[in-house]
Formats: structure tokens, sequence, C-alpha cells
């Protein structure tokens, strides 16, 4: 798509919706192009990270006790002698 720098202005979140889409927007002033909107790529998780959160999923399941914490109103009012 291609915008004047008016257009682009009064629209600006109308066109990042567009390049959010996967769109480029480039814009015009006086007739020529001067710029030009594109969106950024997704980072992608490392094969690392995928490693790590498994790792920890597994970590999680093995130390499990079922139980859980007492709540902070709990801690609280025996901090207090309730």
């Amino acid at each position: 798509m291609t915008a004047t720098l008016e257009q682009t202005q009064a629209e600006l979140r109308r066109l990042i919706d567009l390049v959010q889409r996967g769109e480029e927007v480039v814009i015009t002033s006086q007739g020529k192009p001067v710029a030009k909107i594109t969106g950024l790529p997704m980072p992608k998780v490392s094969a690392d990270r995928r490693e790590w959160l498994a790792k920890l999923a597994r970590l999680r399941e093995r130390l499990a006790t079922g139980r859980n914490g007492s709540s902070i109103e709990t801690i609280l009012n025996e901090d207090r002698g309730d």
C-alpha cells in the first residue's frame, strides 16, 4: 500500500494494523517514496530455551508434593500472633 505523509499522520493506527497483518506501507512526500513501514519478524524460541523449559517442567513434576503453601493471610496472622 502507498500512503501520503498526510494520510500517514492522520491514519497511523490503521496503517500499523495493516503492517501487523503482513502488508508493507510506502510513505510518499510530494509524490516521491520517502519511507517504508514493515513489520518485524517474530522472535523464534531457541532450541536451548525449549530444552531448558522442558527440563524445568520435568523438574517441577518430579518435585511436586501435591501440597500448596500457606496463604499470605495465614502467614501474616501467624506473624502477628493471631
